[in-house]
């Protein structure tokens, strides 16, 4: 996805982009009313140092998440299983959250996938993961009836670790202390939630925890993430505009043209879009993507492209944004018009489709149909 200004208020933006956590990352940072209470000479020094604070958080973040790292702290848990393992307040908060969602995606989501990755070829950092170059052709293929929910809740499970989300253990000691009892033959990767939750914390530190309150827009590899400060007028809020773009083939080229799918506008809250389209890479002579099916261990085969949905925070949004993908266009539709989620799927033939919870945040469509 790709950031606009807003179509009415335009504010001022300031923006810079970091590297970190295997994504590309933008703030975008609305100054309008620094501009008015200091010198741009401070504002600049001010932007500074916050930027070398986010570079430093994200660090930090990276050490403990990161699982292409084996003294990362993730993957410290994940070489002591079958045990008590302490661990961080920011790990436990995530596991924590990841474990509250396999319930809500029929265990469909769930942070238990990391050995399946490594058997489908994502051992390392994406950037170094082989990648051939292909003809323009979408190398997407469909295959509705592997995700209908019967069949789905009938197969049998590739890896019967994934299945045991309830035997994960989280305590907390009387000192404070968090602990997690991960069992044999499991092992985590939280590198879709951890997205997620740290746009949010960006965004919340930024807007209602550094002094100046700014408001901004924190995107982490498309999760993005909207800070509101507390003190912001709600009957004029700023509005951000948010381009969904079309899907990329295996070549990171986009489908078609550039004009983008839609244009969205949100005041608060979080966008994330998951798909099968760019995350992808050359694995034992086919086609792999980091979308991995629970049931059978494997990559989805999804007429499902890529979903787009709208939430109160970025993990939840990324969570269902996955969901969708892996149930498949019949049934996500279902689920999202039957919830009230605000979403858009892009199927294998690059149809758009929008839930109608979403209406009321297009300012642009292109082709877009509802299914009620």
């Amino acid at each position: 996805m790709k950031k606009n200004a807003s179509h009415e208020n335009i504010p001022q933006l300031l923006n810079f982009k970091l590297l970190a956590m295997g994504c590309h990352i933008q703030v975008s940072l609305n100054t309008a009313r620094l501009s008015t209470q200091y010198s741009q000479a401070a504002i600049d020094y001010q932007i500074k140092l916050l930027t070398s604070d986010i570079q430093q958080q994200l660090a930090h973040w990276e050490h403990i998440f990161s699982r292409f790292d084996e003294t990362s702290e993730l993957m410290k848990l994940n070489n002591n299983t079958d045990q008590w393992t302490e661990v961080s307040a920011e790990l436990f908060a995530v596991l924590q959250r990841a474990i509250h969602f396999v319930p809500k995606t029929q265990g469909l989501v769930t942070p238990t996938l990391l050995k399946s990755l490594w058997t489908a070829g994502y051992k390392h950092s994406y950037e170094t993961l082989p990648k051939h170059s292909m003809s323009s052709t979408p190398v997407i293929t469909t295959n509705v009836a592997s995700n209908s929910v019967q069949n789905l809740q009938d197969a049998l499970s590739a890896n019967d670790a994934n299945q045991l989300i309830e035997r994960i253990q989280l305590h907390i000691l009387d000192n404070g202390q968090q602990q997690v009892y991960l069992p044999a033959g499991m092992a985590l990767d939280l590198n879709g939630y951890v997205k997620g939750w740290c746009a949010m914390q960006l965004a919340e530190k930024i807007s209602k925890v550094h002094d100046w309150h700014i408001p901004c827009l924190v995107d982490m590899g498309g999760d993005m993430a909207i800070g509101v400060p507390s003190d912001q007028n709600t009957d004029n809020p700023i509005v951000w505009g948010i381009a969904v773009a079309k899907p990329h083939l295996t070549d990171g080229e986009q489908v078609q043209d550039e004009e983008d799918v839609a244009i969205l506008v949100i005041n608060s809250g979080a966008v994330a879009t998951s798909g099968q389209d760019y995350r992808r890479w050359w694995h034992e002579g086919q086609w792999q993507h980091h979308l991995i099916h629970p049931h059978y261990g494997r990559p989805v085969t999804s007429d499902v492209l890529t979903a787009t949905v709208l939430a109160t925070d970025t993990m939840t949004a990324e969570v269902y944004a996955k969901y969708c993908v892996l149930l498949g266009v019949k049934e996500a539709m279902t689920w999202l018009n039957k919830n009230n989620i605000a979403a858009i799927l892009i199927d294998t033939d690059n149809k758009v489709m929008a839930s109608p919870a979403i209406y009321s945040n297009l300012i642009h469509s292109s082709s877009i149909s509802t299914t009620d």
